[in-house]
């Protein structure tokens, strides 16, 4: 069997799959016209969701035969690929949760650094000075604080259990489900400004969508307190910039830190560089390939053995209960 990788870093790990996966001959192709050559005799194309496009989508379509059985995203994030135009009846699965362990522990390092102040510990550094008695009365603790965490799937879920560990209350806001393990209460997402008024710091986790897309708006800003913080490690596009940017200007919240930007890379004249208590982490919050390849390796294991064995997937995407879901948030 063949298998193509559509990537566009030629130092990916993901590439070691050609390795590790001897099941199939491997092809590794760098731009949509190399797809469009390479996948004709292909029973597996394997992308990445940050990196599909429509263009993508249309060179896969001209390209595919009816020998493509099986689409694999090693990304847990698939708005892009579902959407970019896979071949009518190809599987599409996904590598859920694979990055999530990971991806809340970049999470809580970014909410450690807003509330220990790293940025008043770097400004001293800088100027060689021992600032012990003015940090003594401005760094928090997240003891007891109270998060709130937007989106309840593998990284908001993550997120919750390390929290849980530092003694913070947690609090979910989700589409569906009730409070469980890790997690004090869920709300609705129709109750988000009630929990942001009560949240001493709110991490973005949920998934980008028509619904989610600047849900953190003006008047989200103006529910928070001005001693929050705010941490996104989902997509840019969830927040709206300008909002956070005036919100942070005028002092309506403490400080933020985000791994995304809407869009990426982050405009080089956007004030959130400027800002002290703004920290820019450059959407590698997923990185840390150490552990997440091996992650991706093992759920991408157990898909092709299923497959192999000609039985259903474990994390196939499904257009209909994706369709039901939106409803079901409209």
């Amino acid at each position: 069997m063949k298998a193509v990788i559509y990537t566009n870093r030629r130092e990916d790990r993901i590439l070691e799959f050609a390795n590790d996966f001897p099941e199939f001959e491997w092809t590794i192709v760098w731009s949509p016209e190399d797809l469009e050559a390479a996948v004709p005799d292909a029973t597996l194309v394997l992308f990445s969701n940050r990196i599909c496009t429509p263009k993508v989508g249309a060179a896969l379509r001209r390209g595919a035969s009816e020998k493509l059985k099986w689409v694999h995203s090693h990304s847990a994030g698939i708005e892009r690929i579902s959407t970019m135009g896979v071949p009518e009846g190809v599987p599409i699965t996904y590598s859920a949760g694979a990055k999530a362990p990971v991806c809340a522990e970049h999470a809580m390092m970014l909410l450690l650094a807003l509330s220990r102040r790293i940025w008043e510990l770097n400004a001293a550094k800088a100027r060689h000075y021992w600032a012990r008695r003015e940090m003594n009365f401005t760094i928090r603790s997240i003891e007891s604080e109270t998060l709130v965490i937007i989106g309840l799937g593998g990284i908001g879920r993550e997120v919750a259990r390390k929290a849980k560990a530092f003694d913070m209350r947690v609090v979910g806001i989700s589409r569906a489900g009730m409070a469980e393990g890790d997690v004090d209460a869920v709300l609705p997402r129709q109750r988000l400004h009630e929990a942001l008024a009560e949240a001493d710091a709110v991490v973005i986790a949920t998934d980008s969508d028509a619904t989610s897309r600047k849900m953190m708006d003006a008047r989200a800003f103006a529910a928070m307190k001005p001693t929050a913080y705010l941490i996104n490690v989902s997509r840019g596009e969830i927040v709206d910039q300008d909002a956070l940017t005036e919100a942070l200007q005028e002092g309506r919240i403490a400080g933020a830190a985000t791994d995304v930007a809407d869009p990426e890379p982050l405009d080089p004249a956007s004030p959130l560089w400027d800002m002290e208590n703004v920290i820019i982490s450059p959407h590698v919050s997923a990185a840390g390939n150490n552990v997440s390849y091996r992650r991706l390796k093992e759920l991408f294991a157990g898909e092709l053995a299923r497959f192999l064995a000609g039985k259903p997937f474990l994390h196939a995407y499904d257009p209909d209960a994706a369709a039901n879901r939106a409803a079901l948030r409209n």
